[in-house]
Parts: structure tokens; C-alpha cells; sequence
């Protein structure tokens, strides 16, 4: 009911706070997948205020997951090197 009262006013930013928080990982995964196509439909930008991680490059998500999942396995060598705790040109 909120979305719908969010979405009445037309405005041209919507802010949702922890939109998913609540829900197991299979609803939260459909949930999503809605999220997206409705988003897309309706031409929104959205801000969404979560306590998952994401590491984002130039507006693209590079990885999401909890900070034990990223630091476990990062996606690729620009998380990895985001999330390294060595300083750039120090001797290892």
C-alpha cells in the first residue's frame, strides 16, 4: 500500500528502506526479479538503503553479497583489489 501511495504523487525518485529485509532468500530472490521488471516498466530511479554489501564501478554492480561472502571469493580482480587490505605499490 505504500508503494501505491509513493507511486500516486508521480514523484521522480522513490527512496525504499530495507524493501526486502524481511523476506527468506527464495522470496527475497522473486521479489527482486519483480522489483526489477517494475522498476523498468515504470521509468524510476530508485535509491534503495540496504545492509547487503555491493561493490559498484562506474554505476555497475561488480559483486553483491555479505562482507564474509565477498571477502571469501571476490568476482573478479577489481573486487578483489577493492577489498585488500594492502596499500597500493607497498612491498608484500
Amino acid at each position: 500500500m505504500g508503494v501505491a501511495r509513493a507511486l500516486a504523487a508521480d514523484p521522480p525518485v522513490l527512496l525504499m528502506d530495507e524493501p526486502f529485509g524481511a523476506l527468506d532468500p527464495i522470496a527475497r530472490r522473486s521479489m527482486q526479479k519483480e522489483f526489477l521488471d517494475w522498476k523498468r516498466r515504470l521509468r524510476k530511479a530508485v535509491l534503495l538503503v540496504t545492509h547487503d554489501l555491493a561493490i559498484v564501478d562506474r554505476g555497475r554492480a561488480r559483486q553483491t553479497g555479505t562482507p564474509r561472502e565477498i571477502l571469501a571469493a571476490p568476482a573478479d580482480d577489481f573486487v578483489r583489489e577493492f577489498v585488500s587490505d594492502e596499500l597500493p605499490g607497498a612491498d608484500p
